[in-house]
């Protein structure tokens, strides 16, 4: 019965994860809302019982993930403009999309999450998801799309720079980032499993390096340790201080990164927000335990990174006290690697991409 008054209608989705808003979708969300669009109806997709949800009420028009509005007006979007493309995070039914394939014509427009390094073409190939545009941030990254078997014509990959660079500002304060990434192999492991893993063993010893707590001490900086999401099942296990906070709150990546005068991570494409802001990055490249396969990356951290790759706790810990004393300033060929890196640093990736997004003709 709705299908006459909704066929018509143009109804585009933004959406981050369905839990939290601060990707590239929140952040291109809030500048198309600034833009007067006739005849666009633009909204805004999280679950309901998240914090997220209110603050995104106050930028434009928000439905409850999965809500029955969002399951009717989802068989009628024509856009859904997310970071993250997965079908059980896009679509509001159970299961995936093509049991409603002759009402579904929505373009998929994939903002990206983090930087594309590795060949992930088993998750984001053609025959998988379909995008109708990706975008990237780098010549180098745009490239790699077209090297492995993600089966996607040229017209679909954009080279426009992520949205959510436009509001990163640098507001550095004497706070140090250790943000590692994730390891595969630790998925569905137990607490004890876990803590006797090198990867937990690494950074619990490196949080509370003797060396580490005095000079950041001494020099009246603090650390705050925020590791990937999936560390937090298990972030008991890690034995606090008082100079090296967990990031228990687990706020805004924007904020920290905005804060932060020195990050520490392995392989995180956190990275890459970092450094953006010209500030320094350290890579903590202890052993082989990583799950990608870093021949398969054209990122070579040694020659292209941010900052210097360092293999053991004592020579990082020696380069953080060393960055410390120089006020956290990135050398002078990490930020030329900074500036050979990405195509755009104008802040104006939003305008870049929605206007690329407009263009796109809805499907038949």
């Amino acid at each position: 019965a709705l299908y006459p008054f909704l066929k018509n209608r143009r109804i585009w989705f933004y959406t981050d994860f369905p839990t939290i808003a601060d990707d590239n979708g929140k952040y291109l969300f809030e500048y198309s809302m600034n833009q007067d669009e006739k005849g666009i109806d633009k909204y805004f997709i999280i679950d309901k019982n998240t914090k997220d949800y209110e603050k995104m009420k106050k930028i434009g028009p928000v439905i409850g993930y999965k809500s029955m509005k969002h399951r009717i007006l989802g068989l009628f979007a024509e856009k859904i403009i997310t970071s993250h493309p997965d079908n059980n995070y896009i679509y509001a039914f159970w299961g995936h999309y093509p049991n409603f394939a002759g009402l579904l014509k929505s373009s998929t427009i994939f903002l990206q999450h983090g930087i594309t390094l590795n060949n992930i073409s088993s998750w984001l190939n053609k025959y998988d998801k379909n995008l109708d545009m990706m975008i990237t941030a780098s010549k180098k990254e745009y490239e790699s799309l077209f090297k492995y078997y993600y089966n996607y014509e040229e017209d679909i990959i954009h080279l426009l720079g992520f949205p959510r660079f436009d509001s990163l500002r640098n507001e550095k304060t004497k706070t140090l980032l250790l943000m590692p990434s994730w390891r595969r192999y630790l998925t569905n492991e137990n607490k004890y499993t876990i803590s006797n893993s090198s990867y937990f063993k690494t950074y619990n010893s490196l949080i509370n390096n003797k060396k580490l707590i005095e000079k950041t001490k001494e020099l009246g900086y603090t650390v705050i340790f925020r590791p990937h999401p999936h560390v937090y099942q298990y972030i008991g296990l890690f034995d606090e201080n008082e100079v090296i906070k967990i990031d228990y709150e687990r706020g805004s990546y924007q904020e920290l990164f905005k804060k932060g005068a020195l990050l520490i991570t392995d392989y995180s494409s956190v990275a890459f927000d970092f450094a953006y802001l010209k500030k320094p990055v350290l890579y903590y490249q202890y052993g082989e335990d990583y799950h990608f396969n870093l021949e398969e990356s054209y990122f070579d951290y040694e020659t292209m990174g941010f900052g210097e790759v360092c293999r053991t706790e004592d020579e990082l810990v020696d380069l953080i006290c060393e960055y410390m004393e120089n006020d956290c300033k990135m050398k002078e060929k990490h930020a030329q690697n900074v500036e050979d890196y990405f195509t755009f640093t104008d802040h104006n990736n939003c305008r870049r991409v929605h206007e690329a997004i407009k263009k796109i003709k809805p499907r038949d």
